[in-house]
């Protein structure tokens, strides 16, 4: 089990949530508020593959589109392959 050291003010808003009985211990009320980061992390990840789909979908409608085949696929693998060893920085609705 991992330990986490906290520092004030985030151990005095943790110890008020105990004492006002919202928690029973400091570790769940820890737990609970990186759950909840955890939950709107996940949330920001979903509304951003809907925003890149839209987007898709979008190109689509206006006819900017690029045929798919091998080569394409070839292309992009490659290009990656690149970036990663150039170590570029890969877009933030890029990344899982």
């Amino acid at each position: 089990m991992a330990r986490i050291d906290i520092d004030y003010p985030y151990t005095a808003f943790l110890e008020s949530q105990v004492k006002a009985g919202l928690f029973s211990s400091i570790s769940e009320a820890a737990r609970d508020a990186i759950r909840k980061q955890m939950e709107e992390h996940e949330k920001r990840r979903v509304t951003s593959i809907y925003a890149a789909i839209a987007k898709g979908e979008d190109s689509i409608q206006a006819g900017r589109t690029i045929p798919y085949s091998q080569n394409l696929m070839a292309k992009i693998s490659k290009k990656g392959k690149q970036a990663a060893l150039a170590e570029k920085s890969v877009k933030h609705e890029i990344r899982p």
